[in-house]
């Protein structure tokens, strides 16, 4: 009986010994697999020529009648230049910038458009609608 004690003590303590000697975790930490795709993520928008982070145009405000762009904590007009560009238009969706005589679209929101409503259904006819009088 004794050996047998001894032998689930070894067991034990020989797969609790190396996790005690392992440093801990850092809960606020990002996991080693999410922090390899997010570097593998910024090398390939680098590698396009995408903007980064900290150039791309994140908020337009407007204020007297005028649009603004927002970056970096000031305000930018139409024909003001904005990081070596000039702006030309701006609008609720997306800034125009002309930069070496090109006219850019730079969106505000990659792959969301504005679209007006779809139009209401007409309800059935036979159908009364629960406000309507007998």
């Amino acid at each position: 009986m004794n050996a047998r004690l001894a032998l689930l003590l070894a067991t034990l303590w020989g797969s609790v010994l190396p996790a005690l000697a392992a440093a801990p975790r850092d809960p606020t930490a990002w996991p080693t697999a999410l922090r390899s795709s997010i570097a593998a993520a910024q090398a390939a928008s680098a590698a396009s020529g995408a903007d980064s982070p900290e150039t791309a145009i994140r908020q337009v405000v407007f204020a007297d009648g005028r649009a603004y762009v927002v970056q970096r904590g000031r305000r930018y007009g139409v024909g003001e230049q904005l990081d070596g560009a000039r702006i030309e238009r701006i609008t609720e969706q997306a800034v125009w910038l002309r930069e070496a005589g090109q006219l850019r679209r730079e969106p505000l929101y990659g792959g969301v458009e504005k679209r007006p409503p779809a139009a209401a259904a007409p309800a059935a006819s036979g159908v009364k609608k629960s406000k309507e009088k007998p």
